[in-house]
């Protein structure tokens, strides 16, 4: 997988073109932006089932972002970033697991940003997650949510 590789377009139920694709250094101040407004969100839905607990500096989005990018080159993940207008809307991924016997199972994650969600938009990242895992040789693929989110 190259940086910044488009999975695919696709236009969301609010009629805005989304970009489905990996990702790439220079999306670091638009991460910062989306975790951000997940820190938000969880302010003002406490039970909402986001984890981020504080807003995020340039320095420590980047150590994720340069964790991502080795654990992408070491088959050890996949990522897929939504993209919208130029900006980041959505970010998941599936991360292989380190023991022997998780190597073909992976475990998903995913945040959108608010404004984002409802759209289809995390319906079409899981599909583009799922072929890519496949590709990696996953057989299964779980996600864990919290039981307060719709």
């Amino acid at each position: 997988m190259k940086s910044g590789q488009i999975y695919r377009k696709f236009q969301a139920k609010n009629g805005k073109e989304i970009i489905l694709r990996s990702i790439r250094w220079e999306d670091l101040p638009s991460l910062v932006e989306l975790a951000d407004s997940l820190v938000e969100d969880r302010e003002v839905e406490p039970n909402f089932g986001i984890l981020l607990d504080k807003k995020q500096t340039l320095e420590t989005e980047a150590d994720y972002l340069g964790g991502w990018i080795a654990a992408i080159e070491k088959g050890e993940q996949v990522r897929v970033i939504a993209e919208a207008d130029g900006r980041i809307v959505g970010n998941s991924e599936v991360a292989r697991g380190k023991q022997s016997d998780e190597f073909y199972h992976g475990k998903l994650g995913i945040a959108i940003r608010r404004e984002y969600r409802d759209l289809g938009i995390g319906l079409e990242m899981i599909k583009t997650l799922i072929e890519e895992s496949r590709k990696l040789g996953l057989k299964t693929i779980e996600l864990e949510s919290f039981a307060s989110n719709p």
